[in-house]
């Protein structure tokens, strides 16, 4: 008895078989495939760029304003203290990309955790003149900060005065405690600046502020 042997229709291919080599056949399917992943893979490495440059940026902040708490505390209760801090932050801070400075407060500080004597020291919005609590904090405006290379008598008086238009006048250097038995005071240096997003992901801006608090360098009367 002769077997015939099975086949397809046509002559042509088992239906098994042609199943088989179609699965097998899927080389083109990665254009596709990437074109659906594509996107989000740009958008998670602009994301990881974005706050990277929003963490440098705090971190450059933050060295800032130790800077200017270092610089107002080493110079204690002289006349050019806050002179002296502005220079040191503004020194830091002109390593920063995308960031604009707002303002600055140089306040003093009794709490243990940093909080100046007075809330408003960190809330005031200054003209541009500048602004302040008596007794409490100095607060000086974008305008005062991009101009501090003009002459220091002109923005801050003589050394024996802090009086009439000084920037300082509101918390005169000269009346703080720098003795080792007053005890000397805490300082506290806060900032705050807009950061510009480089990638509109995150907002087109974003506040950063810090602040620094450090206790006058004692000296012997």
């Amino acid at each position: 008895m002769t077997t015939i042997p099975h086949l397809a229709p046509f002559g042509g291919t088992r239906p098994a078989a042609a199943a088989s080599r179609r699965l097998s056949g899927d080389h083109g399917s990665i254009i596709p495939e990437f074109a659906l992943v594509a996107p989000f893979m740009v958008l998670l490495i602009l994301g990881i760029f974005e706050f990277g440059m929003v963490f440098r940026e705090s971190l450059n902040l933050g060295a800032a304003v130790r800077a200017g708490a270092r610089q107002v505390t080493n110079a204690g209760d002289t006349r050019p203290a806050d002179f002296l801090a502005l220079q040191g932050f503004q020194t830091t801070m002109s390593r920063a990309k995308n960031v604009t400075v707002n303002r600055v407060s140089i306040y003093k500080t009794t709490a243990a955790n940093g909080a100046p004597t007075d809330a408003t020291c960190l809330t005031i919005v200054p003209g541009a003149g500048g602004a302040g609590v008596s007794g409490a904090c100095n607060i000086y405006s974008a305008t005062q900060l991009n101009s501090l290379g003009a002459s220091y008598l002109t923005n801050f008086g003589p050394n024996g005065s802090c009086g009439g238009a000084a920037w300082d006048r509101y918390w005169c250097p000269l009346s703080r405690n720098a003795d080792q038995g007053d005890p000397p005071d805490y300082v506290g240096f806060y900032a705050n600046v807009t950061y510009r997003s480089y990638t509109k992901l995150l907002p087109t801006t974003i506040t950063v502020t810090d602040r620094a608090v450090m206790r006058i360098e004692p000296k012997v009367p």
